[in-house]
């Protein structure tokens, strides 16, 4: 289930400014009113506000129940009145009540149809609630009007978003393009890889004018990479510049995130962006080395596991861990991950070290503990998390022999192929099934939606042997790859060339 939270205190800070700022867009030419009446409920609003904000959410939304219902709401200015309809919906949604928080906002979106607030907690609530598109629309056309929410859309909320609009392409596409159009960079952060797909998207679609704006924002390694990989963007780059080259492109990004560490060393998330930097270098004794003290703190079992930098922390230790184990020493990352996998990330359990974590155990042939760490999981994953945690029930029960429940999971991902095709691949190498594999991979090559994940998986790239559960299918991926239907699937649309860097992955 996909989970969009607006950010609290920024929100809370623009719906007071809003409320208590007069607003001057229109002249109220009804004839007079009880003033003291009207000035007595404006001020109730606020009070009803500032007491959500305290965290009384209840009875905040009790006593807004009372003061919406009062006849002297129809005499207070247009906009006041929207501005209660928006606080009240925000406030019934901190309260989890997703009736209430529609109704006020439907009667917000009644009297201004294009107000930007009630657009994206109505698109908040339809995605939680399930209504994915319908959501995404919603929040799309807020942010066209306004970037008041920019700093609510994290990588993973965007990126969530896109797998839950898996074919309906124009919306994610219109959706990445309000975030480009209005300098989304969370963090402070270039979100490349998204840059990419919209420019993929505008390519589609005929918007090759907006192809080069988009390409100008696109300088990480991987994702360069993918330009580079993808024949729809020859046209559009030039593979002999410096400017396209993965390499140089890695070590230009590494030189602008040591800068930035210098000039804000307290940012945290750039230590994590450079290990990530470092890490596709083949630089992992630098990793090991910068996250130590990191390490060292984090072992203490008195502190806390959530506050407000903890998913920093945590991604932090899950990259010393890939160091570790590229390293030679995949026990000790194995502990790392186990510590990383501990820290909360915005406030919630950290899904996604905890998927890493069973991933790596089911790979170094220790299933129970895989399946243990599942449970800890929990069910309210991103359909990838959902995908990732079919695969590793796969991957152990097939290793315990309880071929009942691997079959159970390999059927949920055969079911789900449009957010699980990668595992459904790495289901058919587990079966030795090599010609269904490489069916699959070539239907992927094919499909403008999957193209570029599927060129991503065949580039050359650095790589460090197998964990023992992954060596057998690592090298049944590779025959699939050689094989000359495959490569001529892939001539026909994209390239696989050799980088002196790493991937997402170790091994492959």
């Amino acid at each position: 289930m996909l989970h969009l939270r607006p950010h609290s205190l920024a929100l809370l800070i623009a719906l007071a400014q809003a409320i208590a700022v007069p607003v001057q867009a229109s002249v109220d030419t009804r004839a007079p009113v009880d003033s003291a009446h009207v000035q007595a409920l404006q001020d109730a609003l606020r009070d009803a506000m500032q007491q959500g904000e305290q965290g009384d959410t209840l009875g905040a939304l009790i006593t807004f129940e009372r003061l919406l219902a009062d006849p002297g709401l129809a005499d207070i200015p247009d906009a006041d009145r929207v501005n209660a309809y928006v606080v009240a919906g925000w406030v019934a949604m901190q309260a989890r009540q997703h009736g209430p928080a529609r109704s006020y906002l439907e009667l917000a979106q009644q009297s201004t149809p294009d107000e930007p607030r009630a657009l994206y907690l109505l698109g908040v609530l339809d995605a939680e609630e399930g209504r994915h598109l319908e959501g995404a629309r919603l929040i799309t056309r807020s942010l066209q009007l306004s970037d008041q929410f920019l700093p609510d859309i994290s990588m993973s909320m965007a990126g969530s978003l896109g797998q839950q609009l898996q074919g309906h392409e124009s919306d994610y596409r219109d959706f990445l393009q309000a975030l480009f159009d209005q300098g989304w960079k969370p963090q402070d952060i270039e979100p490349t890889d998204f840059w990419k797909r919209l420019a993929v998207l505008q390519i589609d679609s005929g918007q090759d004018d907006r192809v080069a704006a988009t390409l100008e924002r696109i300088d990480s390694p991987m994702a360069i990479l993918a330009l580079r990989a993808d024949k729809r963007l020859d046209r559009f780059i030039d593979r002999d510049s410096p400017r396209f080259d993965p390499l140089q492109s890695a070590q230009r990004e590494l030189d602008a995130l040591r800068v930035g560490n210098l000039l804000a060393p307290e940012k945290i998330r750039n230590l994590v962006e450079m290990s990530y930097a470092l890490l596709a270098l083949g630089r992992h004794e630098e990793v090991v080395a910068m996250t130590g003290s990191v390490a060292g703190a984090a072992a203490d079992t008195s502190l806390p596991r959530s506050f407000e930098h903890s998913g920093d922390i945590a991604w932090l230790l899950n990259n010393r861990a890939i160091a570790q184990r590229r390293l030679g020493d995949a026990q000790a990352g194995l502990a790392t991950l186990e510590t990383a996998a501990a820290f909360h990330e915005e406030g919630a359990a950290n899904v996604s070290q905890q998927l890493n974590l069973a991933t790596w155990q089911a790979s170094l042939l220790r299933p129970r503990e895989a399946l243990e760490t599942l449970e800890r999981t929990g069910s309210n994953l991103s359909p990838y998390g959902e995908a990732v945690q079919q695969w590793v029930r796969f991957f152990a029960y097939r290793q315990l022999g309880d071929t009942a429940q691997a079959a159970t999971a390999q059927r949920w991902l055969a079911d789900h192929k449009d957010i699980a095709e990668d595992y459904v691949v790495e289901t058919l190498l587990e079966d030795n099934a090599l010609d269904q594999a490489a069916a699959q991979l070539i239907a992927r090559l094919r499909s403008t939606e999957h193209r570029s994940e599927a060129l991503m998986s065949m580039q050359q790239l650095l790589t460090v042997p197998s964990l023992p559960g992954d060596a057998e299918r690592d090298r049944r991926w590779r025959q699939v790859v050689a094989r000359a239907d495959v490569q001529a699937a892939l001539d026909a649309v994209g390239r696989s060339e050799q980088h002196a860097l790493f991937g997402t992955g170790s091994s492959r």
